[in-house]
């Protein structure tokens, strides 16, 4: 998966590399929950929505659907979060293995996150992406004045 970082009007800094920690913090705030870009095994990426975890570890739900349970257990996962408000933008990448969601990595209590809204109870399935190493970069408004 290519990484396209696209140049905001109101941007005029170079990119600033982040750490891992950086980019868990940032994904982690303000809500846990992000719509990301996820490719399977090479495969063209999709776009899903996914439960930012501690640590980088990601839970992507698939509610009664286990076909991506089925397509990606045990396979190399890449997702590609980006946010951009308010002329700040952020671009974080990560690649792990995923394994088929048990009980015990169901969140408690269930979150209430909009990417799930529209899932017949969203958490009975799903994935869970654990990311060996997440990069990223950040561009910064300009200064007004």
């Amino acid at each position: 998966m290519t990484s396209t970082v696209t140049q905001h009007p109101l941007i005029v800094s170079p990119p600033i590399r982040l750490s891992h920690n950086e980019c868990v913090r940032l994904l982690g705030t303000p809500e846990r929950g992000r719509r990301a870009l996820v490719s399977i095994n090479g495969d063209p990426p999709v776009p899903l929505g996914c439960l930012v975890l501690d640590q980088g570890r990601l839970l992507i739900p698939t509610g009664t659907d286990r076909t991506l349970v089925r397509a990606s257990a045990g396979r190399p996962v890449t997702v590609e979060f980006a946010h951009d408000d308010d002329g700040e933008s952020w671009t974080v990448t990560g690649t792990g293995l995923a394994r088929p969601m048990g009980w015990a990595d169901r969140p408690s209590p269930l979150p209430r996150t909009t990417f799930a809204s529209d899932m017949k109870s969203p958490f009975d399935n799903g994935i869970v992406v654990v990311l060996a190493r997440l990069t990223g970069h950040r561009r910064c408004p300009a200064p007004r004045g």
